[in-house]
């Protein structure tokens, strides 16, 4: 993919007519047509229907379209602060993460569009869930300004404020192979008879609590063994000894040999941001929490 494609793309899904986009672009019809096919087979996706003379756009193709059209907004605000040689003095925001799958995604995105939209810096600090078990002291005393947390995690204090960007439920990890692979949601039934471990971590989840009590008084033979790391539950379902349930924030989008199939139940996890209402930096926490909740919509649609 280069950016001819996806230059002739762009101003070809807004013309919808090959000749107004090669007259636009002062390339000939042929070049055009040639760069929006190479661009097809390369992305595997057919982005422009052809029928009666005319061309519409695919399904595939908008969400493709208004995807490019953020990107190349972003690169074009960067090329503009380079060439520029802005020598910003930056506020810096110290954002604690833990390194999960989707965090890792969303996070250079974040990164892009407050670097270029404002005159904040926002900078990582790693957390490790495993040994830093009060998140919110970290918060209070000013080693990090802002956390994604589960909400389940989290007490009511008057001196934090909790910023709600989404919510999730489990699902059901699988190796390929298995009968329930090819299933797009599974419920109570399937796992009948099923050997299974549960995810849950060293806090008591409410969310996990409220599953676990679904599932016991579900009257079926239902029976499963809790796991607090989630990368031991994958060793376990890679060795075939059973199949996993954690929650579906937990997709690692790189298990190629796993699917994790949404479960069918009621329970809810909410993630968001997690910060001081006490910091000098209040103003500036706000406008950062409206730029991450943004990078997270964008790659959820890539996830």
């Amino acid at each position: 993919m280069n950016s001819t494609q996806i230059n002739c793309f762009l101003s070809l899904a807004k013309t919808l007519n090959f000749t107004k986009s090669a007259n636009n672009m002062y390339l000939s019809q042929s070049t055009v047509s040639k760069n929006i096919k190479n661009l097809e087979k390369e992305l595997h996706v057919t982005l422009f229907e052809r029928r009666y003379h005319k061309i519409y756009l695919t399904e595939k193709g908008k969400i493709f379209y208004n995807q490019m059209l953020l990107s190349v907004s972003e690169i074009n605000d960067t090329i503009q602060s380079i060439q520029q040689n802005r020598n910003i003095e930056r506020l810096k925001i110290k954002m604690g993460y833990t390194d999960l799958p989707f965090e890792k995604k969303w996070l250079p995105t974040a990164l892009r569009l407050i670097n270029t939209k404002t005159k904040l810096a926002l900078v990582p600090a790693f957390v490790d869930p495993g040994h830093e078990n009060n998140i919110s002291k970290l918060i209070s005393d000013g080693t990090i300004d802002l956390m994604i947390m589960q909400k389940d995690i989290i007490s009511k204090k008057t001196e934090t404020q909790y910023f709600e960007i989404l919510q999730k439920g489990f699902s059901v990890v699988v190796l390929q192979g298995d009968a329930l692979y090819i299933k797009r949601s599974i419920n109570f039934d399937d796992l009948v008879g099923r050997n299974i471990y549960l995810w849950n971590g060293n806090d008591n989840f409410p969310a996990i609590e409220s599953l676990k009590f679904s599932i016991r008084s579900s009257n079926k033979d239902i029976n499963f063994e809790e796991v607090t790391d989630s990368s031991i539950l994958i060793a376990y379902v890679r060795a075939k000894m059973g199949i996993g349930i954690v929650p579906s924030i937990l997709y690692n989008k790189d298990d190629s040999d796993l699917r994790y199939i949404p479960l069918s139940t009621s329970q809810k996890l909410s993630y968001g941001i997690l910060s001081s209402t006490k910091s000098d930096k209040r103003k500036a926490i706000n406008v950062i929490n409206k730029y991450i909740a943004q990078a997270i919509n964008i790659s959820k649609t890539q996830w």
